[in-house]
C-alpha cells in the first residue's frame, strides 16, 4: 500500500500540454508547434563547445568513478566565485552540486519543513515547490504581487507567523518572465523575522535582458546566513538534459544538504561535472551570443502577441517565457485545447497557481519560422473567438 503522504501525487501540471501534444503526435497528429516546452527547443541552441569537449575527454581518460558527494572541488571553487560575483561572498564549502535545480529545491524543503510548519511561496509560482510542501504536510501560504514585478510586501509580512519556517521566491520569475524588482522591500520584511529561512530560486539568473539586472536576495547581508540559493546549468548554458544544478547555502546547511544528496543519489555524474566546469570557464562571448539570440526571439514573439486585439502581454525581463493574458472571462484550459486543435501547444497559466488563471505560458526558443507561425496562430485563434464563458469554456 502507498504511504498516505503520496495521496496528493500527480504528474507535473506544467507539463500537461506537453503530455497531450505527445499523445496526439503518437496517434498521427502532424505539425504541432511546441511553444509549451520549458526548454531550448531549436537545435540552434547548443552547450558551449568546451563543455561538449570535456565530456569526450572525461570518457577517454576514464574519469567515470564516484566523486566526493558535494561535488568536484574545482567546480565548487568556480561556483563560489560565481556566487560571490552576485554580491554574496561565498566559499567552496558553501556549494553543493546537485542533479538539477529541482533536486536542490526538494532537498531544501525536506531539510527545513516539518508537519504543520508554514511555508510562503508565490502565486503564480513553480509547482514542484507546492508538491513537496504538501508531501511534508506543511501549511502553504501564497503571497501575491502588486503587479507582475513587485511582491506585495505588506501581505508577505502579514503571512509570516510563529509557525512560518520558510519563504520561497523565484527571480527571474517562472512563469511570467519578470524580475522581482522590489527586492529591497522584500529583504526589509524578511529581516524582521530571523526565524524564517529563505529559498531563492535563481535558475534564470544569467538570462536577463538589457537594461535589467538580477539581484539575489542572498546578497543582502542581513539575509546571507538564512538564504539557500538554487541555480542550474540548464538555462544558462543550454544543458537541460545534463541534469546538473547547484546550491549555495551557509556551511551548516550545506553540510546537511550533502548528507541528503549522498544518501540518495551519491553524487552527480563526474563527466557532467567536468562539462559544467568547462561551461563556467567558456569565453564570455558564448553567453553574450546566447542572450542576443534569445533577445531577438523574445522580441519576435512579443511583436506578434502585442499586435493582438484581445491579448495583453508584458515583454520578458528575463527567462525564455512570455505570459500573455487572455480576455477577461476566457477559460484558459479551454483556450489551450482549442489551440491544440490548431496545431499550437502552450501551457495554461493556471498550472502555476490560481493567480495564473486566464494566462498562457509560452516558450520562445523555437526556430524563427516556427515561432512566428505559432504566435500568429495563437493570436488568430484568440482574436477570432468570442463569447467564451469562464465556467463552461464555451
Amino acid at each position: 500500500m502507498l504511504s498516505t503522504r503520496l495521496a496528493h501525487f500527480e504528474l507535473p501540471p506544467q507539463w500537461s500540454t506537453m503530455r497531450e501534444a505527445a499523445r496526439l503526435e503518437r496517434t498521427g497528429a502532424k505539425g504541432i508547434i511546441h511553444l509549451e516546452k520549458g526548454d531550448y527547443v531549436s537545435p540552434e541552441f547548443k552547450p558551449p563547445p568546451e563543455a561538449v569537449a570535456a565530456v569526450t575527454t572525461s570518457l577517454k581518460d576514464g574519469f567515470v568513478r564516484y566523486s566526493p558527494g558535494p561535488g568536484l572541488w574545482p567546480l565548487r571553487e568556480a561556483l563560489a566565485e560565481e556566487m560571490s560575483r552576485r554580491g554574496r561572498p561565498t566559499v567552496p564549502e558553501e556549494i553543493i552540486v546537485t542533479p538539477g535545480a529541482k533536486f536542490g529545491l526538494t532537498a531544501s524543503l525536506l531539510l527545513l519543513l516539518d508537519d504543520g510548519d508554514e511555508v510562503v511561496m508565490p502565486d503564480p509560482g513553480y509547482p514542484p515547490d507546492e508538491f513537496w510542501a504538501r508531501y511534508l504536510r506543511a501549511a502553504i501560504r501564497h503571497v501575491a504581487f502588486r503587479d507582475p514585478r513587485n511582491v506585495d510586501a505588506d501581505q508577505l509580512a502579514d503571512l509570516i507567523g510563529p509557525r512560518t519556517r520558510l519563504v520561497i521566491l523565484n527571480t527571474p520569475q517562472r512563469p511570467n518572465g519578470q524580475l522581482i524588482e522590489n527586492t529591497d522591500e522584500v529583504a526589509e520584511v524578511l529581516a524582521r523575522f530571523p526565524h524564517v529561512a529563505v529559498v531563492s530560486d535563481e535558475i534564470f539568473s544569467r538570462i536577463v535582458y538589457e537594461p535589467y539586472r538580477h539581484r539575489s536576495l542572498a546578497s543582502y547581508p542581513e539575509l546571507k546566513e538564512r538564504t539557500i540559493v538554487i541555480d542550474t546549468f540548464s538555462k544558462s548554458f543550454v544543458m537541460t538534459g545534463f541534469r546538473i544544478g547547484w546550491v549555495a547555502a551557509p556551511v551548516h546547511v550545506a553540510e546537511k544538504l550533502d548528507i541528503l544528496l549522498q544518501n540518495s543519489c551519491t553524487n552527480v555524474c563526474t563527466i557532467i561535472q567536468e562539462a559544467a566546469l568547462a561551461a563556467l570557464r567558456a569565453p564570455g562571448s558564448y553567453s553574450e551570443q546566447l542572450l542576443a539570440t534569445l533577445t531577438r526571439k523574445r522580441d519576435l514573439a512579443y511583436k506578434v502577441l502585442s499586435g493582438s486585439r484581445r491579448l495583453s502581454v508584458d515583454n520578458a525581463q528575463g527567462t525564455f517565457y512570455l505570459f500573455p493574458k487572455l480576455p477577461e472571462g476566457t477559460d484558459g484550459r479551454q483556450t489551450v485545447r482549442r489551440l491544440l486543435e490548431h496545431g499550437v501547444a502552450v501551457v495554461p497559466g493556471s498550472a502555476f497557481g490560481t493567480a495564473g488563471a486566464g494566462h498562457l505560458r509560452l516558450t520562445f526558443t523555437l526556430e524563427d519560422d516556427l515561432l512566428l507561425e505559432g504566435t500568429r496562430r495563437l493570436v488568430e485563434v484568440v482574436d477570432q473567438t468570442t463569447g467564451w464563458d469562464a465556467s463552461s469554456g464555451t
